[in-house]
């Protein structure tokens, strides 16, 4: 099992990339791993330099040096001073430029500021993307992640997705010494079977299980998972799973939210989105995703 050695940060000179920082700080003074700072100036295309006359007069070549400049007195800050630091200025898509620094180094968990925005663009945000593409742990961070975090959020679908997110909640739980709540959002709306089930040919609904005909799956899901030395619950809550997610987090005011993400691409993606991209979206705490058969957290 390989331990957390590199983050990569997004940071955009702005206060979102203040707060991936931070985020990161807490994690890489836990773990003792090192950070790189990466800055990606985005160019803007032709229609958009007609419509945005006053743009910078510099050159991009010019704007990465100035931006070296901000991200090498970042680096050295005090605040960072125990902590291995680098930086790296990129120039193209930020999502892109973002999941190749993460491939290049290599990093084991990229962390980036999320918008405060509920409305997102058609397409998603450039958070949104990096969680939906990188196959690396994200965090997106709106809200520091504190060094003294206390309370873990871990959503379950009871799949193996879910369970590799919740062995490295747990590991990272442990670090901190937090209290881990496990939950499973349980939809009670009706789904329907697909055509030809009736013999009339249309599609007939399908009672939602009840709480308790779930038990044998929390049982099966818990069974094997690193509780020990970790104070833990579990919860069963009734409702939409993103929506279910993000109340919750809020009424426990958890610190940080953990949830596996499938990584579902295509239509069907851009129609509905995944509940980890809409979880990131809503919440207000930071929101750590998971891909499953990825890196796994390991303290040193």
């Amino acid at each position: 099992m390989r331990r957390l050695k590199r983050i990569v940060v997004g940071h955009d000179l702005d206060v979102g990339g203040e707060v991936a920082l931070g985020s990161a700080t807490a994690l890489a003074n836990r773990f003792g791993a090192a950070i790189r700072l990466v800055h990606v100036v985005e160019p803007l295309d032709a229609y958009q330099r007609i419509s945005h006359p006053l743009t910078s007069p510099y050159t991009l070549d010019e704007i990465a040096q100035k931006t070296g400049v901000r991200l090498q007195a970042l680096s050295a800050s005090p605040n960072l001073a125990r902590l291995q630091v680098d930086y790296e200025v990129r120039i193209g898509k930020p999502f892109v430029e973002l999941i190749t620094a993460g491939k290049s180094w290599p990093a084991d968990l990229i962390v980036v500021g999320g918008s405060s925005r509920t409305e997102e663009p058609f397409l998603g945000s450039t958070s949104e993307r990096i969680v939906r593409k990188a196959l690396i742990p994200v965090m997106v961070a709106k809200k520091l992640l504190s060094s003294e975090a206390k309370t873990f959020l871990v959503a379950t679908d009871f799949s193996a997705c879910a369970r590799k997110a919740a062995e490295e909640a747990l590991v990272l739980a442990k670090s901190f010494s937090a209290y881990v709540i496990f939950l499973h959002a349980l939809d009670l709306s009706p789904s329907y079977t697909v055509a030809y089930a009736h013999e009339l040919g249309v599609s007939v609904p399908i009672s939602p299980p009840l709480p308790e005909e779930i038990e044998p799956e929390w049982e099966t899901f818990l069974a094997g998972l690193p509780l020990d030395k970790v104070d833990w619950e579990k919860s069963t809550d009734e409702g939409q799973a993103a929506t279910t997610i993000v109340h919750q987090a809020e009424l426990i005011q958890a610190d940080l939210i953990v949830i596996g993400t499938h990584g579902r691409s295509g239509l069907p993606h851009m129609l509905l989105g995944s509940v980890a991209e809409k979880v990131v979206r809503r919440a207000s705490c930071p929101v750590l995703t998971i891909r499953p058969d990825a890196f796994q957290f390991e303290m040193p």
